[in-house]
């Protein structure tokens, strides 16, 4: 018999009808629900249901089927084997934008310069896998070509961090983890996060300067999905850890790969395409809620 953990996290409360719906799909692939474990102080907000079954046949439908349920009821939930990985857990990789933060920087830097809605239309097609990012990426900062260093600073300090993540670096780096942010956004700003957040590693685009304004170009290597995955790799090389210790949260198409190669890849409030393709979708709640999904136990919503 394999043996699996459905944990399922609402900031509200879990329902009745969500748990009779739960228990009736799992009664349909042949699964027996062994228990069920409150992992919030107050009774069910995020708990754990423990399943056994001889055999999954089509974990792709059972993971759509979940997603109906979850985004019908507002309540997160990851299927999970049940076995050491879920608690040895050591590393955890973020995207930047639209992920660790609630912004696209450079939609905000392009604001700032005037170029607002041509900046942005670019991204958003880059963002849902539409456009080959390098390109898109590259064509994006040759429009930013004579944007003044001083207003970096400005922008930094219109930044808003997702709801949660503060919390959950606190919470995850008490547990021994480390952290990084592994972003196709620019260095500035990850070097800046990093220090704010007592983060211990982060990867950016690195943008030129000519004096005190930017020359429109990118510098060195360009970190998009292929070099964000092997990026992870490394990491997780360098720290002694298996793929399956990393956690990745990222939002966009250039997150999958890297989403696909970590032990737990989430897709955090994402883009339709990459939920559907990621193994793992977070949609309703706060940031903190991933730290339901690591198996630790608390109140950990703000």
């Amino acid at each position: 018999m394999k043996r699996f953990v459905l944990c399922c996290v609402a900031e509200t409360s879990i329902k009745e009808s969500f748990l009779k719906k739960i228990n009736d799909l799992f009664a349909s692939i042949g699964a027996t629900v062994e228990k069920t474990i409150d992992l919030h102080e107050e009774k069910f907000k995020a708990i754990d249901i423990v399943i056994s079954l001889s055999e999954l046949k089509d974990e792709e439908k059972l993971k759509f089927d979940l997603m109906d349920l979850s985004n019908h009821y507002q309540i997160d939930t990851a299927f999970i084997p049940l076995d050491d990985s879920r608690t040895n857990r050591r590393l955890i990789v973020f995207d930047m934008d639209s992920t660790l933060i609630q912004h696209e920087v450079i939609d905000e830097m392009a604001a700032a310069f005037g170029i607002g809605e041509k900046v942005k239309l670019i991204t958003e097609r880059a963002m849902n896998g539409e456009l080959n990012f390098n390109e898109a990426l590259i064509e994006r900062v040759s429009l930013l070509k004579g944007f003044p260093r001083s207003e970096m600073e400005l922008i930094m300090s219109r930044l808003k961090l997702t709801p949660g993540a503060r919390k959950l670096i606190e919470e995850v780096k008490k547990k021994g983890y480390k952290t990084a942010i592994i972003s196709g956004g620019f260095k500035y700003f990850a070097e800046k996060f990093k220090t704010q957040l007592g983060i211990d590693y982060a990867f950016a685009n690195d943008l030129e300067w000519d004096g005190n304004v930017l020359s429109g170009k990118v510098l060195g290597k360009i970190i998009n999905a292929q070099e964000k995955a092997h990026i992870l790799e490394e990491l997780a090389k360098k720290e002694g850890l298996t793929l399956e210790q990393v956690v990745a949260v990222g939002d966009g198409a250039n997150d999958l790969l890297m989403l696909s190669k970590a032990g737990l890849g989430i897709a955090f409030h994402a883009k339709e395409k990459v939920k559907r393709l990621a193994r793992h979708q977070m949609s309703h709640g706060p940031m903190t809620s991933i730290l339901y999904f690591l198996g630790i136990p608390g109140n950990h919503f703000e």
